[in-house]
């Protein structure tokens, strides 16, 4: 059999395209193996499926099969040459594979390929069932195929197979594969103290993005410790809404200035600790409503600056707690805005110090006290008010203050009352006076009070004399 060994290794590649199906039925091992890689790459389907005994694979150059060959082949065909052949199909062949052989593939055929399976393309990664891969297998992955890889496929990896997958295969994964991702994968892959925090690094802001919120609340400090600017901004709000204290802990300064006004809104608050809560900017301040405002560290709160304590909105400041409220001095209330100001709540307010706050309240603040807050003034705080606040004071916030506090405005106090403010006095604010608080009070302007105040006046003075000395 020498001689047609011989003859059949000498045949030109156009004589090799013409022998019949029969003739390649005919030969033998030997005779195939002798064919060199440029003869076998002419073979024709037909011709490659005129071999009747799959033993005669063993030593046919398989690695250089057609394209047209290899899409022929069947899935037994294909999984007899990749185990029988000595020589072995290459990575480049693959990609000619039909998806019905890439899809009947067993997890032992994969693993047999080894490195061969980088060839698939991402049409024929797309119909591998996700557990077929074991963690041998998946290592031999690309970027691009990972890429392909479905929710459902990356979901039936196991932990085991996932924690398999490099920073470097990670950069290609999806928003719909990182959706996959269940729990016990996230701890494996991303919690891992060697290599998650490269893990993490790795994925791109859409695959975080991707990530279900099971699997966000999943990362530990590891995981969560090591999300970027850019992948925080990708979070969306289900993300953002169950981030613990433990994820977001070594979170510094960027990363907790890169949240949005959506994501603070949705955010536990009391996740920050007091570092990480006084350099929240005033931008992302204003965005917080009275809970997340109540939820704000103490601590942090109290290293507020002006510029940060003018954030807090007037639905914010209603979250204020007595103990935020007691960290500020005069100067932090005076720069909180005035709708802000307004909206504290009227209990807070009437508890704050006469002397050290009421007293060096600004114009801006005076002005824009609401009735309540006036209405819940506390003797002490009535008493502190300057001449100069009183002034400034409007007839619907005159009008708002009881009867029993208003009278204990001075003689100065009264006299600095403004002609517009005169108007919201009322009847028993004007017999709660005293004849020298109704001097100061008409003194060289009786044309400013209406009929009925006038009337009132009148009345007050009246009561006076008719109690005596």
């Amino acid at each position: 059999m020498t001689g047609l060994t011989s003859f059949i290794s000498n045949l030109s590649t156009t004589q090799v395209k013409g022998l019949s199906n029969a003739t390649i039925t005919s030969l033998e091992t030997e005779h195939l193996g002798a064919l060199s890689s440029a003869q076998v790459k002419v073979l024709s389907a037909a011709q490659f499926a005129a071999i009747d005994d799959p033993d005669e694979y063993a030593d046919l150059k398989v690695s250089a099969l057609s394209s047209a060959v290899l899409a022929s082949l069947t899935v037994g065909t294909f999984t007899t040459l990749s185990t029988t052949a000595t020589d072995k199909l290459v990575a480049s062949q693959m990609a000619s594979l039909s998806t019905d052989i890439v899809s009947g593939l067993s997890t032992a055929d994969i693993d047999a390929l080894g490195d061969t399976v980088a060839g698939f393309s991402s049409k024929q990664i797309a119909v591998l069932a996700g557990g077929k891969f074991s963690d041998t297998s998946i290592a031999h992955l690309t970027s691009s195929q990972v890429s392909a890889l479905s929710s459902t496929q990356v979901a039936a990896l196991g932990d085991s197979v996932a924690a398999a997958l490099t920073a470097d295969q990670l950069k290609g994964l999806s928003a719909a594969g990182a959706a996959g991702f269940e729990a016990q994968d996230i701890a494996a892959l991303f919690n891992d103290a060697t290599n998650g925090a490269a893990n993490v690094a790795a994925l791109s802001a859409k695959a975080v993005a991707g990530l279900s919120a099971p699997s966000i609340t999943a990362l530990d400090a590891v995981g969560g410790g090591a999300l970027s600017v850019d992948q925080i901004k990708a979070l969306t709000t289900a993300q953002t809404a169950v981030l613990t204290a433990d994820e977001i802990g070594g979170w510094d300064q960027a990363r907790i200035q890169a949240l949005s006004a959506k994501q603070l809104q949705v955010m536990n608050l009391a996740a920050l600790d007091a570092g990480q809560a006084s350099k929240l900017l005033t931008s992302q301040i204003a965005a917080l409503n009275d809970t997340q405002i109540a939820a704000v560290h103490v601590d942090g709160f109290k290293e507020w600056d002006a510029g940060q304590l003018g954030g807090i909105s007037a639905i914010g400041i209603k979250g204020l707690t007595p103990g935020q409220l007691a960290e500020l001095d005069d100067a932090d209330i005076n720069a909180l805005n005035t709708k802000a100001f307004a909206a504290l709540d009227a209990t807070l307010f009437a508890g704050l110090d006469a002397d050290a706050i009421i007293a060096k309240l600004g114009d801006a603040q005076v002005k824009a006290l609401s009735a309540a807050q006036i209405d819940a003034m506390t003797g002490p705080q009535a008493t502190a008010l300057t001449d100069h606040q009183v002034g400034l004071l409007s007839s619907a916030q005159i009008s708002a203050f009881k009867d029993d506090i208003i009278k204990l405005f001075t003689d100065g106090d009264f006299a600095k009352i403004s002609n517009d403010a005169l108007k919201g006095l009322q009847q028993n604010d004007f017999m709660s006076l005293t004849d020298a608080q109704l001097d100061e009070l008409t003194n060289g302007r009786q044309d400013k009070f209406n009929d009925s105040q006038v009337s009132w006046i009148v009345a007050a003075y009246l009561d006076q004399t008719s109690e005596g000395p």
